[in-house]
């Protein structure tokens, strides 16, 4: 049996891995000129290794496989305790770290906890703004969580199906399974050796799908394949683009699926200073300008160059774009100024990642709109010989993160297995 995988990102490598593992043919086919996809480690921007996508683990639950190649690879991580590192503009101007600012504020705090005690349920039709002003939260808890939970799931809070997000609800991000973690060697310490040993073709995108029968693919350069099955882990824009042509149509399932979908506008601003900018210790910010959110890979470094990455999506993201790469630059740097009180703050250079003009992403990842809870579900049906894998495939509770899109590679790889 011979299986095509369409993308290398960590769901197509994840497919052919696990594909190879068990002795089935698979070829990956790539239309970038690099592995990874959206998981993008640039190690020329700074004398350490900078992520311009995917950049941290989420946990340590038995479900974030990624731990499982962190171990075997020996590579070392840093621990984001985002109680104690972070620093917070609060909503009355105040600069504290996030441990004391949940002390002096209880609205604040269940913003972070998300103890929502005896809450109702969100509902499937219904979207995050609409759920929190439902069960009394205040308008200035909507604004944190605009700037912290509603940027972190990457859109604002009406594009945001709250019951997709209820796995979150009454977990507490103080102990060690809701700590974030950075691979130190690099996220590409991880993904090139997932790729190791299989038959990847970069440069090669695909432009027509014709699975009427077994599966024919026509890419970009006029170059053809046939196989008996493929993986599609294209991401969620992409597909929606009509990009590629799906011959016959995609059934109707998918094409429903696909419009309950929406692929986020994510973006990244990233710095590069002469000197740290706050005590080695502080991590990452939470301001109140845009970007909202900001995190240094550089953690510990007392001395000597170091990087501050900001993160935007939804809205923020929507103004940035407006202002065009110049002007996002200049904002961001601004709202940093602002934040640490350094009004002469320069940087040595920077670097917009914007992941929303990117031609292979068209975006950073899936959000669930309010009334399509099943969307992701019908979107990873297989639909023989097409497999379908990808982070918009993922359950709620595995989607934006890099585990999620390695746990649908191996479904799909395990669906093919199964139909043999």
């Amino acid at each position: 049996m011979k299986v095509l995988v369409i993308g290398a990102g960590i769901a197509g490598l994840s497919a052919a891995y696990h594909l190879a593992q068990a002795g089935i043919e698979a070829m990956v086919l790539e239309a970038r000129d690099r592995i990874g996809g959206r998981v993008w480690t640039d190690r020329d921007f700074a004398d350490i290794p900078v992520e311009f996508g995917a950049e941290l683990i989420h946990g340590r639950s038995p479900e974030v496989n990624t731990w499982r190649w962190v171990e075997q690879l020996g590579l070392r991580t840093w621990r984001w305790n985002k109680l104690d590192d972070s620093m917070i503009r609060t909503e009355e101007g105040d600069w504290l770290t996030m441990g004391d600012a949940r002390a002096a504020s209880a609205e604040l705090d269940i913003t972070r906890s998300w103890d929502l005690g005896d809450a109702p349920a969100a509902r499937k039709d219904e979207d995050l703004g609409s759920y929190l002003r439902r069960i009394g939260f205040s308008e200035k808890q909507l604004r944190y969580v605009r700037r912290s939970f509603a940027n972190a799931e990457g859109e604002s809070m009406d594009q945001l199906n709250a019951a997709a997000h209820a796995h979150l609800f009454n977990d507490s991000d103080g102990g060690d399974d809701y700590s974030d973690y950075r691979i130190l060697d690099g996220y590409d310490s991880y993904y090139e050796r997932l790729a190791d040993g299989l038959d990847i073709r970069l440069n090669l995108a695909v432009r027509e799908i014709d699975w009427a029968d077994d599966v024919k693919l026509c890419a970009e350069n006029g170059v053809d394949f046939e196989a008996d099955a493929a993986v599609i882990t294209l991401p969620l824009g992409v597909l929606q683009s009509d990009r590629v042509r799906f011959s016959p149509p995609l059934p109707q399932e998918k094409r429903e699926a696909l419009s309950g979908l929406k692929m986020g506008p994510v973006m990244k601003l990233v710095y590069l200073f002469a000197e740290p900018l706050l005590d080695s210790s502080i991590g990452a910010i939470y301001a109140r300008g845009n970007p909202p959110m900001w995190w240094s890979p550089s953690l510990g470094r007392a001395e000597g160059a170091t990087v501050w990455t900001g993160f935007v999506t939804g809205d923020y993201a929507r103004e940035m774009l407006a202002l065009g790469e110049r002007g996002a630059l200049q904002k961001g740097l601004d709202t940093l100024r602002e934040e640490i009180g350094d009004p002469s703050l320069r940087f040595v250079k920077a670097r917009w990642v914007n992941w929303p003009d990117d031609p292979f992403a068209l975006g950073g990842y899936s959000v669930c709109l309010p009334g399509h809870y099943d969307a992701r579900e019908k979107l990873a049906v297989a639909t023989p010989p097409l497999y379908w894998a990808g982070e918009a495939t993922a359950p709620h509770h595995l989607t934006a993160m890099v585990h999620g899109a390695y746990f649908t590679g191996r479904r799909a790889a395990r669906e093919i297995m199964e139909s043999m």
